[in-house]
């Protein structure tokens, strides 16, 4: 519901397109429910964030296009 929210009042302020800047790859769950809603993945930083079982794993930049 606050994906959907978010992306509401984006819309309503007159954004144009909205972006997570670090969203950890091994969190499935939440990689999944972005791409539910419409986000890709337009990047990846490398080693961005320090797992605690994994180590450094990598973050994905998401990004959507808002319509207007």
């Amino acid at each position: 519901m606050m994906c959907e929210h978010s992306q509401a009042e984006a819309v309503r302020l007159g954004f144009k397109a909205m972006q997570f800047n670090l969203v950890v790859s091994t969190n499935e769950v939440a990689v999944r429910l972005w791409k539910k809603h419409g986000f890709s993945i337009v990047g990846a930083l490398p080693g961005a964030f320090q797992h605690k079982v994994r180590g450094y794993v990598d973050a994905y930049v998401m990004f959507k296009p808002l319509a207007a």
